[in-house]
C-alpha cells in the first residue's frame, strides 16, 4: 500500500521526463550493435532476452501512462504507440543495421510487456 501511494505522490512531470529518458534508453539498446550490446551484459543479467523485451516495455508503458494519467483516454493511445513504438525498433533492426535481427518474438514480448504495464498502470490507479 505504501509503494502504491509513493508512485500516485510522484508528479506527472516526473514521470515524463523519466518516460523521455526509458525511451531514449530502449531506443538506443534496440539500435546499437550487437556486438556494442553484449558489452552491457543486460540480457545476461535478466537471464534471457525475451523476458527482457518484456520487462523494458512494462516500463516503458508504465512511464507513459503514469505522465498522462491526468489525461483522458490516453492509455489506448499510450498502449498503441508503446506496441508500434517495439515493432519499429525491430524493423530498423532488420533493415538499417549489421548485426541486429528482427524476430518476431521479440515483437510479441514487447506487446505483452506493453499490456503488463497498461494493467500494472490501471492496477495501481485505481
Amino acid at each position: 500500500m505504501h509503494l502504491r501511494s509513493t508512485l500516485i505522490k510522484l508528479s506527472a512531470k516526473f514521470y515524463l521526463i523519466s518516460a523521455v529518458l526509458w525511451t531514449i534508453l530502449t531506443l538506443y539498446l534496440s539500435l546499437i550493435s550487437a556486438r556494442e550490446a553484449s558489452k552491457f551484459n543486460v540480457w545476461d543479467f535478466v537471464g534471457f532476452d525475451k523476458l527482457a523485451h518484456l520487462i523494458f516495455y512494462c516500463i516503458f508503458c508504465f512511464l507513459w501512462c503514469m505522465g498522462f494519467r491526468e489525461s483522458n483516454n490516453s492509455q489506448k493511445k499510450i498502449l498503441f504507440f508503446s506496441v508500434s513504438f517495439g515493432v519499429l525498433m525491430e524493423i530498423c533492426q532488420l533493415y538499417l543495421f549489421n548485426g541486429r535481427s528482427f524476430e518476431l518474438f521479440d515483437i510479441i514480448a514487447n506487446i505483452i510487456g506493453s499490456v503488463v504495464g497498461l494493467i500494472l498502470f490501471k492496477k495501481i490507479i485505481n
